[in-house]
């Protein structure tokens, strides 16, 4: 029986399964004989059950593995499977091990292990470091070898692994050279369990593999219509695919030969293999709306270090996840995003624009601003891009005939002496362009109105009796203003009514990563 509580996430493993619970720690439950169901101390962000171990991603991005690197199990003692007992001299297959590195997701499947890098590249370990000649060429490429190329998600299972590329098509690895899935098919999920189901972009199920039962059983979604073999590819393989009608919301990551998903009306539906009742959730079981991550992005820089972060803001409590590493110190003064393709940028103070990929965990050089140092970004909703620049003023980048950015920029307002803009935001219309202003004591909010070109003080008595400096500001999506607070033990932040100059929240997260030089609220409709 599970333990109680309330979960983020729940992975069912061959006999045992693990889940994170809402503090991120892993509570595991059922068969412990390896032990898969033991999992360390520390706080997740994933968690997947294999079949005799259990892998796992911290909130650092590392990972952690747990339960047997053995090779060879014989769950019938005196009819051994042949199969098996080619592992039977090998010691180790090491899928337990983790490797190093940073990586975003983790799939454990029998005697390998998958995991999605930082950088989108798939790793693999585990059977493919001593595989017997069945599965190291004889009949197809390992299941232990991946693909080159970037993807956004990886699912490994016992003899096979499958990936999501990041254009949403699959490829597939292993299986003896046979399982691959049905041609022009596009994927916004394919879960790590026994059965190969993918949830497509259309929002209907598609299950493919081979024809011998009761591998079969699981391929079979209900309402589905299934094309044996497959048209378009090799070997007895079929594809099961639900009609336009019977959409899901999401699949679930279920045990060995058997299948779960939620229904866009949130009831629950299983199919496969269904000797214990698997299949059979409890009559009535709806599952429970979430909603659905709003990812907030932040960039923190002082004089040792880059660390950009996230934060869940559909999520409570408010939590601080920082992302990988960076190999230097950008010197990064500001952070924006591309309201319509929702692509992160930064500068650095000396002038460079960098993209910020992978999940706000790389950059990569796009240009010069042409100004320094600069100190704000805002982008526009007509996705033209400005900025602040001390001494030189207020800039633009506009946008040439192919839609890129188009550096450098040019100055619209020319810098006076008169004000020393630490952040800018643009508010949702386009018409107002927001810009906070450190003083001595207490600070000045700005409004550049465009239609005009002129600039104004607003919400003079509530912005002079704030006692922190502002270190960032971004505009919510109600046009409200968020600011975050210079604070040498916390992030401190506070929301403002512009039309009533009146703080309507604040805040303190516990966090190392406190002096934000940029935040990008993203479009979470998109």
């Amino acid at each position: 029986m599970p333990p109680s509580g309330t979960f983020l996430q729940i992975s069912v493993g061959g006999h045992h399964s693990c889940g994170i619970l809402t503090d991120k720690t892993v509570a595991c439950w059922g068969l412990n004989s390896e032990g898969q169901a033991t999992p360390p101390n520390g706080t997740f962000l994933q968690v997947s059950a294999g079949y005799w171990h259990t892998c796992g991603v911290r909130t650092d991005n590392t990972l952690a593995c747990w339960g047997s690197n053995d090779p060879y199990w014989s769950h019938n003692p005196g009819k051994e499977d042949p199969y098996l007992t080619q592992w039977k001299d090998i010691e180790t297959l090491g899928q337990a091990t983790p490797l190093s590195g940073t990586f975003l997701q983790v799939s454990a499947g029998g005697r390998h292990t998958c995991g999605v890098r930082t950088d989108h590249t798939v790793a693999c370990w585990g059977s493919h470091l001593s595989d017997p000649p069945i599965l190291a060429g004889v009949l197809g490429v390992s299941q232990s070898i991946p693909p080159s190329g970037e993807f956004s998600q990886v699912s490994a299972n016992m003899a096979s692994t499958c990936g999501i590329r990041l254009d949403q098509t699959a490829e597939c690895w292993g299986g003896f050279g046979q399982l691959q899935p049905p041609i022009d098919t596009f994927y916004l999920q394919m879960p790590g369990s026994g059965g190969r189901c993918g949830l497509q972009t259309d929002h209907t199920v598609v299950c493919f593999g081979g024809q011998d039962l009761p591998g079969s059983e699981r391929i079979r979604v209900p309402n589905s219509t299934c094309r044996c073999p497959i048209p378009g590819l090799i070997g007895n393989n079929c594809a099961c695919t639900t009609s336009p009608s019977y959409t899901f919301s999401q699949l679930l990551e279920t045990g060995n030969l058997n299948v779960c998903g939620v229904r866009t009306d949130n009831t629950v539906v299983c199919w496969g293999y269904d000797p214990e009742g698997q299949t059979f959730p409890p009559q009535g079981l709806i599952a429970k709306s979430v909603e659905p991550a709003c990812l907030v992005y932040g960039v923190h820089n002082d004089s040792k270090q880059t660390q950009f972060f996230i934060a869940n803001i559909n999520a409570g409590p408010l939590e601080i996840y920082p992302r990988s590493e960076l190999e230097e110190n950008y010197n990064i003064e500001a952070l924006d995003i591309d309201p319509v393709n929702n692509q992160l940028y930064a500068a650095s103070g000396e002038g460079k624009l960098y993209e910020v990929r992978n999940g706000a965990q790389a950059l990569s050089e796009f240009g010069e601003l042409g100004f320094e140092p600069v100190e704000a970004l805002s982008f526009h909703p007509d996705r033209s891009l400005w900025g602040w620049a001390q001494g030189t003023g207020l800039f633009q980048v506009e946008r040439d005939k192919s839609n890129e950015l188009k550096l450098p920029g040019t100055v619209v307002v020319p810098y006076d002496g008169a004000m020393k803009i630490k952040d800018i935001s643009w508010n949702t219309e386009g018409t107002i362009l927001y810009g906070v202003e450190n003083l001595e004591q207490g600070s000045r909010l700005w409004a550049y109105d465009q239609s005009k070109g002129e600039a104004h003080l607003i919400c003079e008595e509530l912005m002079a009796s704030l006692k922190a400096k502002v270190n960032a500001l971004e505009t919510h999506p109600d046009n409200s203003l968020i600011f975050t607070f210079e604070n040498n033990k916390k992030l401190a932040f506070g929301v403002i009514n512009v039309s009533k100059c009146e703080i309507t929240t604040r805040g303190e997260i516990a966090t190392d990563y406190n002096q934000v030089k940029g935040i990008a609220w993203p479009d979470c409709t998109k």
